[in-house]
């Protein structure tokens, strides 16, 4: 059975708390603008994880809903603040807001949305307010330092890989982490609970984004619903690119038949079939899978692994999507 077809009335929820936060008071020129990215198709990845975390130490939905909206308003407004800086035109398949509006409004949505995030998360339950509000705001920061770091590698000629780890850490995978963590702690886990269903979130947070960059070069672009290849034409410092300059370092006798960097290939198609001839695919995709790995040995110390568990259900989503 699909995961989300299972999970499809508490995706209702999320949705249904999701519109409740757009104030009718909003001026229209904010409104409309929050209401389309809103309406906009998606996994909902990180409110689940909120969710599905608390009930795993045997806390409900119910306590954690206020978190997981909160969770989804604030990844959405880096997207959209995202959408801006990477000039991209189309996000889930639909022109991106600064595309349909202007940059300044999608900025405003933005500001909006995490003030709305903000709000939603103070109404979780008093005794866990505290915790709750301190990581919401440590992934707040966390993620604008990797953006910073992301932005910043575009104009250096070398990023090693451990830059990269430690830059898609923060910009995902602590947005991951707390959101498990957040549901642990509302759900009312114990301490080794609460820090396993952290760790869960880390490792599938850091195997989701090398994912990414993966269907960045060789997902279909229907599917995935923005342009592909992207990454390549900005000079993107992912897994992929680096991988593939290392390759090229140390096998100096295949320059006579690719170009020294990946922005230097003048067709995506041309790049694909090269990324794949070197296996540049497959070894990216074997990083993935062992971040999946340590991410299900982690969740395995609070619920058995099987049908029965929903959070090992989304790892096997993800790690099959293909958008």
């Amino acid at each position: 059975m699909d995961i989300f077809n299972r999970l499809q009335p508490l995706l209702n929820q999320i949705i249904l708390k999701l519109n409740q936060q757009v104030q009718e008071s909003f001026p229209l020129t904010l409104k409309d603008p929050i209401k389309y990215f809103l309406a906009t198709p998606s996994k909902k990845v990180r409110p689940l994880l909120t969710v599905l975390s608390a009930q795993a130490v045997g806390g409900t939905a119910e306590a954690a809903l206020p978190a997981a909206v909160g969770i989804e308003l604030f990844h959405d407004f880096t997207l959209i603040h995202d959408d801006i800086m990477d000039k991209d035109e189309l996000r889930r398949g639909r022109p991106t807001i600064h595309t349909k509006w202007d940059e300044g409004t999608a900025i405003l949505v933005g500001d909006a949305l995490i003030g709305m995030a903000s709000a939603s998360m103070s109404r979780c339950p008093a005794e866990y307010l505290p915790r709750v509000m301190h990581y919401f705001s440590e992934a707040l920061i966390k993620v604008c330092e990797g953006q910073a770091l992301d932005k910043e590698f575009e104009h250096r000629k070398q990023v090693s890989l451990t830059e990269y780890l430690d830059m898609i850490s923060k910009k995902t995978a602590w947005l991951f982490q707390h959101s498990c963590r957040i549901g642990a702690i509302l759900g009312g886990g114990n301490q080794m609970q609460i820090q396993a269903l952290s760790q869960f979130g880390y490792h599938l947070g850091m195997g989701f984004q090398i994912q990414d960059d993966l269907l960045d070069f060789v997902a279909d672009e229907t599917t995935l619903g923005k342009k592909v290849g992207s990454d390549f034409r900005m000079d993107k410092k992912t897994y992929i690119t680096l991988k593939y300059r290392e390759y090229m370092e140390t096998h100096p006798e295949t320059s006579q038949d690719y170009p020294g960097e990946i922005w230097q290939f003048d067709s995506l198609d041309k790049l694909k079939k090269a990324l794949f001839r070197l296996k540049i695919v497959e070894q990216t995709q074997a990083v993935v899978d062992e971040y999946f790995r340590r991410s299900l040995q982690s969740l395995g110390q609070v619920q058995p692994i099987g049908e029965e568990n929903n959070l090992s259900l989304v790892i096997r989503f993800l790690q099959t999507r293909q958008y």
